[in-house]
C-alpha cells in the first residue's frame, strides 16, 4: 500500500486527468468525467491504479477484471479531485456535475478557465499564453496584498525596456530600495544576452503607510509548462542580490505561481522548496473575489480570447 507521500505525485497526475476532463467539458459544454482518462488508457499508464492484493479472490484474476478494477480506482480519484475543487472554489468553480458529466458554467473572470487553457495547450504555437499567464499572474498576486499594493512585472521577453538595469529601476524609485550596484565582476548595464529577468517573473510589495522604507516584498517566479515541478528553483535570490547592494532591507519572500492545479499532496514540498503558492484555485479566488476596478484590469488581458 503506497503511503501518502508517495502517493503525491499520483494525485498530481490525476489532477491533470480532471483537467483533461475539464477542457473537454470547457470546449463542448459537458463532457464524461472519465474523459480525462482517455489518454491514460491509450498509453497503457494504470498501473498506477488497481488492487494489488487479489488473494481474497479465491482464484486467479482474469486480465479484463483487473483492468475494470484500474478503472473504476482511476475514475474514482479522478471524481475525488474534481469533488475537491468544487468544495474549494464553491460558487467559483466553473462546473456541476449531473451524475457522470460535467457540465460548464462560465465565471465572471474567466481566470479559471483561462488557467486551464494555460495548462493544457502551452506549445510553442501559443507562446503567448505564458506571457499572459505572467501579468495575470502579477495583477492576482498585487490584489493578495490588498488596496494598497503595488507591482512590476519584469520577465523576459520584454517589449520595453529590454535590458535589465532599466526594468528593475521603478523599484529604486518607488521604495528606496534595489540600489542598482553589480558585484565587481558583472557588468554594469548587462545586455539581454547577458541576463534576461534573472529567473525573476515579477515583483509585488506592500509599501507602509508612512513611505519609509524596509518594505515586504514578493518575488513571483510563473512556470506554465508541464514541467512545472521542476521550476522551484528558478529564482535564486543570492544570484539576483548580486545585482543590487542593497537589495531589500528585509529578506524578500519566493512566490510560486502556476496554472495547474497544486494537489493537497504536493502543495506542502511545492511550498517548502518554492515559496508561497499560488495555482490554478488561488488565483481563481483572488479574481472572482476581487473589486470591480480588478476585474475591469482583468478584462484588458482579453482572456476569453484564448479559451
Amino acid at each position: 500500500m503506497k503511503t501518502k507521500y508517495e502517493e503525491r505525485h499520483q494525485r498530481q497526475n490525476l489532477s491533470e486527468d480532471a483537467d483533461q476532463t475539464e477542457y473537454q467539458a470547457l470546449k463542448d459544454g459537458q463532457a464524461s468525467i472519465d474523459q480525462g482518462l482517455y489518454d491514460e488508457r491509450i498509453a497503457d499508464a494504470m498501473d498506477d491504479f488497481g488492487i494489488i492484493d487479489t488473494s481474497s479472490f479465491g482464484t486467479e484474476t482474469p486480465d479484463w477484471a483487473l483492468e475494470d478494477l484500474q478503472q473504476d480506482d482511476a475514475v474514482g480519484g479522478l471524481t475525488t479531485i474534481i469533488e475537491r475543487r468544487r468544495e474549494i472554489l464553491r460558487q467559483y468553480y466553473p462546473f456541476s456535475r449531473k451524475n457522470n458529466t460535467l457540465i460548464y458554467e462560465p465565471t465572471q473572470s474567466l481566470v479559471y478557465e483561462f488557467c486551464l487553457a494555460a495548462a493544457i495547450v502551452t506549445t510553442k504555437e501559443n507562446c503567448e499564453l505564458p506571457r499572459i499567464f505572467e501579468q495575470l499572474a502579477t495583477m492576482l498576486v498585487r490584489c493578495y496584498l490588498g488596496a494598497k499594493g503595488k507591482s512590476l512585472h519584469t520577465g523576459w521577453p520584454r517589449q520595453s525596456p529590454s535590458r535589465f538595469k532599466e526594468a528593475m529601476s521603478p523599484l529604486h524609485k518607488q521604495t528606496g530600495e534595489w540600489y542598482w550596484q553589480p558585484d565587481h565582476d558583472l557588468p554594469i548595464d548587462p545586455q539581454p544576452k547577458d541576463i534576461k529577468d534573472s529567473g525573476l517573473d515579477f515583483v509585488a510589495w506592500m509599501p507602509h503607510l508612512d513611505k519609509r522604507t524596509g518594505n515586504l516584498f514578493l518575488l513571483g517566479q510563473c512556470a506554465c509548462g508541464n514541467d512545472w515541478e521542476n521550476k522551484y528553483g528558478d529564482i535564486d535570490v543570492a544570484r539576483l542580490a548580486r545585482w543590487f547592494s542593497p537589495m531589500t532591507h528585509v529578506p524578500p519572500v519566493r512566490v510560486f505561481c502556476t496554472p495547474y492545479h497544486v494537489t493537497e499532496q504536493l502543495l506542502v514540498e511545492t511550498s517548502q522548496r518554492a515559496g508561497l503558492v499560488f495555482d490554478r484555485l488561488r488565483l481563481t479566488l483572488l479574481a472572482e473575489t476581487a473589486d470591480q476596478h480588478m476585474l475591469d484590469q482583468l478584462k484588458r488581458l482579453n482572456l476569453g480570447d484564448h479559451l
